[in-house]
């Protein structure tokens, strides 16, 4: 019957819409492209949408109110209440939604308003524009029935209200009764924390560290593996400070001083071999590995720590079965003497397979009541402590907990002595709560305004462990509704100020890192189960093929480490009004393809995040998604974007970074007007040699709210030229490419010189010739070209014309890097050394240049003050370097010199210079001295030039490789390098013989691909060699007669058939090696 009523209803509307819509034709075709609006406007008079959505705003601004309020008086036990709190909340979402495809609807219009304005003016044919009125036809009666189910669901709710007592804007007068909550304390923005009562026990595993022998805890050495790795666990509950005390050990000056390779891998209950095995080997190399097997990644993992002395650092693990430590201790027996691994875990069961190890165990119970009273004042009280004997008790129910201590001690900051008395009422006391740290964080949740409770809840979709982007959080709290713009502050601003504000309240923690690194964020993980907790009926999470949460109003979803399937998706359409979706494909867990009817089950998402999972293409249903705000996909393989992309009239992000086959973008894409972020990155230096440029759409001057436009290629249509650019208010990076066929008019119109906060630039012509529109090759187009001066990273690349823009030697530019790629006609390089800011100058392909000369012309100032690295590559007619003169370049660090094949001779460079590459240069005979030369490495040059080598007193590693006239090095060549640390001779095929003897300091040597190397015999090795690596050298067949020096702790041989034979177990030279800890011998090694 209810089927048939509808079916009714839709039939009389028909009937009385009829001579409407056939009215409503008529006018629009008589007032051309005015009709379109007049056709909107008498629409909302037959429905009335518009009046009863504003009713509806008014009644969600009361709901939030209500909701607030409700938050505001936190400890509601009555299930009841609860529940209709939930309910309450999700009307609200719904209202949310239903004045969003409204809105949109009115956008539509405007759009198509304006694509009238702008076409033909011939008189347009009835049918021309009945189709989209039918539209907008069914998209308003549409909205008008589901704002008659909202009406009848708010109805039934609102009738059980008065029972619960809940008024709105109470909660806002309690606001604004108490003072702002903005602690200047000890936890800084970085998520630094102030650290007391770990010293000793820092101390102690210090000591276990040194340690070589037996260590406390530990069973008797007979009884263990001899090549273990030594374990010291640090033991203790959640919040305790395990990972404090772990990151004070790990950054100690003892271990910076120790040599120790540190690497840092933060554990989950959900991490499986693979991916800890991915994550140390990223932690080293600083690359990610996805998608090899155990096997490859143990291999690469064991030729990563081979002889090296390493700190190994695994944070938060759970897992306590044999077989795990027995794959994860297989490559990591080969590393150097000395090494260690450090655990934090909560429970000692981790331990049950870890006692057979050499072992030495942490516990750590908690700080004292002095430590504790410390760590508390410097974090509650402003001043000199009022309230002494209520911070004491409070102290003494954290437990000793500093995570605890912390969040409560933020929480108390500028707060009256009677709320700190309400505060006290509401700790549990240890005797009567066994989970006190949870219970005090979760007061601390507790006292949070209600946004920064929303943006924390959302946090609870991600796993344990993960690493937060402080920016890619906010974007996601932006996208979802949960920081939007307020008081002339932008939603950008109130999302990094709402990510501090938790920060300062320890919800987030730094994460270990290196120098160069981008900061990262993480949940303690007692922090990360609060989260969950307070966020179960809206979030949802997938992993390894289970679901966490079960709701079927959930709003956030992720799915993490499995590749989902079609049973798995079908779980997820039972949750309609989803508002976020991501599909984590990292960890070599990628997805390869979507069902198309996601986009038709899930119409609420405002975030699809399908980064790195092996999409080839989207479907045209990804148009249904009229909310959505953010789409990422990033690192995908997609080639084309369909044109109903271009119908997401509220996306506000679309990343395509790392797309390396996406080829053109839809036409279509002026239509989105509220996008900001449009990311289409690419790792240029990766990338430059194999990436076509995409087809950019016309139009996008249109798009104003764009900040973000990382790549724009030039196109020859209508609306598709650098002008294109003028308008929009771009920031961060952009790579402009096609130049060719820019003209100095359009190239004075892009307004490049505005754009202050372009921080990275790239001005790409495309290798080919210019067209006959760029006269002297580009020249005067490139002058136009002229950046602002804030700009800190400029590239270059095949500009045509024989002349550098005069901007580039302009004193008030303040670049930081400088690339020129492939300007094969230009003779002369700018005055670059002028440029006060320049750390990085890179040159390539320059083939015109014959000599670098002054680059710093006349003047009474040092030339290069702040230049660090320089290369140079590929410079065929080069000939002669810099002319410097006396302090230039003090700060320079490292020269790269790569494939001069004409270069003949080097100045005298700075004894600032600490690292030296040169390849390919077989005309360059000699080097300058340099006293302080630390790192050098040598390939393919004349055989003339190892006789400078010894000059560099101070040499601690050293490389020669592709001599292939170089029959040997000699005690005159090597004896006065005395700090020579490490040794690598490579594909040298006459060299023979080597005098080591008197390398005091050498540590490591590695000669391989050497045909002619026969013997190391002679003098002998040094006495303090540790490692040792040989490697396709035929002719070697067996080891000196007086054996290895005792020293040595590695020895690698690989593609010595002969050797390899005499080296097995009973072989003629087992005698010579029995005693090295670790060996590799066989065709597996590689160096």
């Amino acid at each position: 019957m209810a089927r048939w009523a509808t079916v009714m209803q839709l039939f009389s509307l028909a009937t009385y819409v009829g001579p409407v819509v056939e009215k409503i034709t008529d006018k629009a075709v008589e007032g051309g492209v005015n009709g379109l609006q007049w056709v909107w406007a008498n629409l909302e008079a037959l429905f009335g949408v518009e009046g009863e959505l504003d009713k509806l705003r008014r009644t969600a601004k009361r709901i939030r109110a209500i909701l607030k309020d409700a938050e505001e008086t936190r400890f509601i036990e009555d299930q009841t209440v609860r529940e209709w709190l939930s309910d309450l909340k999700d009307f609200a979402y719904d209202v949310e939604d239903l004045v969003d495809e409204f809105q949109t609807g009115l956008d539509v219009a405007k759009l198509e308003k304006a694509r009238l304005s702008s076409g033909s003016r011939k008189r347009r044919r009835p049918w021309d524009i009945l189709p989209p009125c039918l539209t907008w036809v069914y998209r308003k009666w549409t909205i008008l029935v589901k704002i008659k189910e909202i009406k009848e669901k708010y109805e039934e709710i609102k009738q059980r209200r008065n029972d619960f007592q809940l008024r709105e804007g109470e909660s806002r007068r309690r606001q604004q009764d108490r003072p702002q909550q903005n602690p200047q304390h000890a936890g800084s923005l970085r998520g630094d924390s102030l650290v007391v009562g770990l010293e000793e026990k820092k101390n102690e595993i210090l000591m276990h560290l040194r340690q070589v022998g037996g260590v406390s805890g530990a069973p008797n050495s007979s009884q263990r593996e001899g090549r273990s790795v030594p374990v010291v666990a640090i033991i203790g509950p959640g919040g305790i400070g395990k990972t404090t005390l772990a990151r004070l050990v790990f950054n100690d000056e003892q271990i910076e001083r120790s040599s120790f390779l540190k690497i840092w891998v933060g554990v989950s209950r959900d991490f499986d071999m693979c991916r800890i095995t991915e994550e140390i080997i990223k932690s080293i190399t600083e690359k990610s590995c996805r998608g090899l097997s155990l096997d490859l990644l143990q291999r690469k993992l064991r030729e990563l720590v081979l002889g090296k002395k390493f700190l190994l650092v695994l944070d938060g693990l759970c897992r306590n079965d044999l077989s795990f430590w027995q794959t994860l201790q297989a490559p990591l027996m080969v590393g150097g003497e000395g090494s260690r691994v450090l655990v934090t875990a909560r429970s000692e069961q981790v331990l049950t397979y870890l006692r057979p190890l050499p072992l030495s165990i942490i516990w750590l119970n908690g700080l004292d009541e002095n430590d504790s009273w410390l760590l508390f004042r410097s974090y509650a009280f402003r001043q000199a402590p009022t309230a002494h004997d209520i911070g004491r008790e409070i102290v003494r129910r954290c437990h000793g907990s500093p995570l605890a201590i912390i969040s409560i001690g933020g929480l108390l900051y500028s707060r009256t002595e009677e709320e700190w008395r309400s505060i006290l009422s509401d700790i549990p006391d240890p005797e009567d709560e066994a989970h006190v740290i949870l219970s005090t964080l979760k007061l601390s949740y507790d006292y949070l305004p209600l946004h920064l409770k929303q943006c924390f809840a959302f946090c609870s979709i991600f796993p344990n462990g993960y690493e937060f982007d402080k920016e890619e959080l906010v974007k996601f709290w932006i996208a979802v509704g949960l920081a939007k713009p307020r008081d002339n502050r932008s939603a950008e601003y109130l999302g990094r100020n709402y990510f501090d504000s938790l920060l300062r309240w320890s919800f987030f923690q730094g994460c270990n890192g290196r120098h160069n690194q981008k900061q990262k964020y993480k949940m303690p993980g007692l922090i990360h189960e609060l989260a969950q907790s307070v966020s179960a009926r809206e979030c949802l999470r997938f992993e390894n093929d289970a679901l966490f949460g079960k709701s079927e109003n959930a709003r956030y979803a992720l799915s993490c480490n499995f590749p989902m399937e079609l049973p798995i998706f079908q779980k997820l359409y039972q949750n309609k009004k989803l508002r976020t979706f991501i599909l984590l494909g990292e960890n070599g867990t990628p997805t390869k393809q979507v069902p198309r009817d996601l986009y038709m089950n899930l119409r609420c998402l405002r975030v699809l995040d399908l980064r790195r999972n092996e999409l080839t293409e989207l479907p045209d249903s990804i148009g249904n998604l009229i909310h959505l705000r953010h789409l990422n996909l990033f690192g995908t393989q997609i080639e084309r974007l369909p044109e109903s992309l271009s119908s997401l009239y509220n996306l506000q992000l679309l990343e395509l970074g790392d797309c390396k086959e996406l080829v053109e973008l839809p036409r279509g894409m002026s239509n989105l007007i509220n996008l900001q972020y449009l990311g289409l990155h690419l790792d240029w230096e990766d990338c430059r040699h194999r990436w076509s440029d995409i087809f950019m759409p016309p139009g996008l001057s249109r798009l104003t709210s764009l900040h973000t436009l990382s790549r724009f290629s030039v196109s020859s249509e209508s609306g598709g030229g650098i002008s294109e650019l003028k308008g929009l208010k771009l920031r961060g990076e952009i790579c402009i490419s096609k130049l060719e066929i820019v003209v100095v008019r359009d190239a004075v119109e892009a307004s490049l010189r505005t754009k202050q906060h372009i921080e990275t630039m790239m001005l790409r012509w495309t290798n080919c010739r210019s067209p006959a529109s760029q006269s002297g090759g580009g020249r005067d187009v490139i002058e136009q070209l002229r950046p602002n001066s804030n700009l800190k990273h400029l590239w270059i690349e095949n500009y045509k014309g024989a002349e550098f823009p005069s901007w580039l030697q302009d004193q008030s530019m303040n670049l930081e890097t400088l690339k020129l790629y492939g300007c094969e006609r230009c003779e002369r390089l700018p005055l670059v050394g002028k440029l006060r800011n320049l750390k990085y100058l890179f040159l390539e392909g320059l083939h015109a240049v014959t000599g670098l000369g002054s680059l710093s012309g006349d003047g009474n100032f040092v030339g290069f003050p702040s230049l660090e690295i320089i290369n140079i590559s590929n410079l065929k007619n080069l000939e002669r370097g810099f002319e410097l003169v006396q302090d230039e370049m003090p700060c320079l660090r490292k020269l790269v010199i790569l494939d001069c094949s004409n270069l003949l001779q080097l100045p005298q460079l700075p004894n600032s210079l600490e690292d030296i590459e040169i390849r390919e240069c077989p005309a360059l005979s000699t080097l300058p001295m340099l006293s302080s030369l630390q790192q050098l490495v040598l390939a393919k040059c004349g055989c003339e030039i190892i006789e400078s080598i010894r000059q560099f007193t101070s040499l601690s590693s050293l490389t020669i490789s592709q001599f292939p006239q170089l029959g040997s090095i000699t005690r005159e060549h090597l004896q006065d390098l005395t700090s020579l640390t490490k040794l690598k001779i490579d594909q040298c095929d006459n060299f023979d013989s080597l005098s080591s003897q008197h390398l005091v300091s050498l540590e490591t040597l590695e000669i391989s691909q050497c045909r002619a190397f026969s013997s190391l015999a002679g003098e002998g090795l040094p006495a303090s060699l540790k490692d040792l690596r040989l490697q396709s050298c035929d002719s070697l067949t067996s080891l000196p007669e007086e054996g290895m020096p005792a020293s040595l702790q590695c020895l690698a041989i690989g593609g010595c058939p002969t050797l390899e034979q005499r080296c097995q177990v009973g072989g003629g030279d087992w005698h010579k090696i029995q005693h090295i800890p670790h060996r590799e011998i066989g065709e597996n090694f590689t160096v």
